[in-house]
């Protein structure tokens, strides 16, 4: 801009001042008025000023504390160029400092009380959202399955809240049905996770044949899923209705001989299995198996 300033000079009285050709004279001031050796004169000086000096720009801003959420807040403090200034937010906020903020890019535009503007961004982030990254293991046959919570994101460390009242990481031995859970990070943010296990049919399945020949293959008779039923009763009867061989509790694979411990003749038996060993005959899972040597 230009500025035009005034500025006054002042002459000091000429003491005897030269004579030419005898004469002697006075010389007007600028004002028109006569003065005897004095010169008065006023000067005015055109000065130019360069604009506003370039703005020195210092964010500071606050990440949100939990994902999702808006307590992000972001500030400048300007100096340089010409107070007083303006600030305009790509939010639309038009003070120095913005609030309630998620997490996203901003941009501000300050200027000075000359016009003369310049535009920062500032980066509001956020934690990523907790993931449970759980271990499931769904229950078969009996309370047998388990959730082991692996947690990421969010702040760690983590807190465990199921439904049933344990504050664990991971629980163990479960059966079917519906299990849930809140885990709360240490800036008390939170993500709850739900986990339903349907109730499964459970089956023995025995093999067809075994052979009990001392070979170490197939020497004994396998039943699927036998292990899952402590309190079982296995039956054996021959072709006749002899029975061969019989056993309570949890099964122990059959070696093909009798109750009495001596090898049973190669032929088709037939078995009663009982889940539980008070079933009626009914409940029981019934079939054939081959010995062969």
């Amino acid at each position: 801009m230009k500025i035009i300033l005034p500025f006054k000079f002042h002459h000091t009285p000429l003491l005897n001042p030269p004579q030419r050709g005898g004469l002697s004279r006075s010389t007007p001031s600028p004002s028109g008025r006569a003065g005897v050796g004095c010169v008065v004169f006023i000067v005015y000086c055109l000065l130019s000023i360069s604009s506003s000096a370039q703005f020195t720009i210092i964010p500071t801003f606050t990440d949100v504390t939990c994902p999702g959420g808006s307590n992000g807040s972001a500030s400048v403090s300007v100096s340089g160029g010409t107070s007083p200034y303006t600030y305009l937010w790509s939010d639309g906020n038009t003070t120095f400092q913005a609030a309630n903020l998620t997490a996203q890019i901003y941009t501000v535009t300050i200027t000075d009380n000359t016009g003369i503007d310049s535009t920062i961004m500032i980066i509001v982030s956020q934690p990523s959202p907790i993931a449970d990254n759980a271990d499931i293991q769904a229950p078969f046959c009996t309370s047998n399955g388990h959730i082991i919570l692996l947690p990421t994101g969010g702040t760690s460390p983590y807190q465990f809240a199921w439904g049933a009242g344990q504050t664990v990481a991971g629980i163990t031995s479960i059966g079917a049905g519906d299990y849930s859970v809140v885990v709360t990070d240490a800036n008390n943010c939170t993500a709850s996770f739900s986990y339903s296990f349907a109730e499964t049919g459970c089956f023995v399945t025995p093999a067809s044949c075994f052979t009990p020949n001392g070979d170490g293959f197939n020497d004994t008779w396998f039943i699927a899923n036998s292990q899952y039923f402590d309190n079982a009763r296995v039956i054996v009867f021959d072709r006749w209705g002899t029975r061969v061989y019989q056993h309570k509790g949890l099964y122990e694979p059959w070696d093909g001989k009798s109750y009495l411990g001596i090898p049973v003749p190669d032929a088709v038996y037939y078995y009663f299995f009982y889940q539980e060993k008070d079933d009626k005959q009914k409940n029981a899972v019934t079939g054939s198996v081959t010995i062969l040597r």
